[in-house]
């Protein structure tokens, strides 16, 4: 993977982009209507994938709303999906731009150096060698 042209990408740029690609106009303001709520859903849980190191509060912030209403919309997310699968259509839209665009979240496995990862490889290697020397 290639990124040289990659960056991190910060939640309200994702608040921005649900904004776009839905053409709302405030997501952050306080209309409970479903337009909003909805649209409201799918940029809590793309920011909550695409932002990890950005705390629930933070996700929160960009639309006026604390850390519980982010958690509330995490869990109603795939609810209201299944019975408005547009919802998922939005969201694969603009997750599949973001994979594309930046550095994506997590760590890559190849590059997981844990210490216990070490020991374990120098065992395999100490082992291998080992049946080499002894053949």
């Amino acid at each position: 993977m290639d990124i040289k042209n990659k960056r991190i990408i910060k939640p309200k740029e994702i608040f921005d982009l649900v904004q776009y690609e839905l053409n709302i106009n405030n997501l952050a303001s306080k209309t409970r209507t479903r337009e909003f709520t909805q649209a409201r859903f799918i940029y809590f849980v793309l920011a909550r994938k695409f932002c990890r190191y950005a705390s629930l509060t933070a996700i929160g912030k960009e639309v006026n709303r604390d850390h519980a209403t982010v958690i509330n919309g995490l869990k109603k997310f795939d609810t209201e999906a299944k019975y408005d699968p547009y919802m998922y259509d939005i969201y694969d839209k603009i997750s599949n731009l973001l994979d594309e665009n930046y550095i994506p979240p997590g760590r890559n496995e190849k590059f997981d150096l844990t210490f216990e990862r070490i020991l374990k490889r120098i065992e395999t290697l100490e082992k291998q060698l080992n049946k080499i020397t002894n053949d």
